[in-house]
């Protein structure tokens, strides 16, 4: 499998991936590319505080600017309904 980041000169995602992961609040993330642009996928738990600016600008000082996410979305982990 792979996110392409090889065959394209782009920068791996995993990176990225294990940095949003370590977050507070963030249960699951996931980065690919999509028309040339970082995308993340954040999971957090449900009251969790998230402001994507922060955390833009938080992976974009530890990790570069090439490794930090241009768009992120973020979805609250919601218990099951019964």
């Amino acid at each position: 499998m792979g996110n392409g980041a090889l065959d394209s000169g782009r920068p791996d995602t995993r990176e990225t991936e294990s940095f949003l992961q370590g977050l507070e609040g963030v249960l699951d993330a996931s980065v690919w590319y999509h028309e040339g642009r970082l995308v993340a996928n954040l999971v957090v738990h449900r009251y969790a505080v998230v402001n994507v600016d922060e955390i833009r600008s938080g992976c974009a000082r530890e990790l570069g600017d090439e490794k930090a996410p241009t768009v992120i979305l973020v979805m609250r982990d919601e218990p099951a309904r019964r």
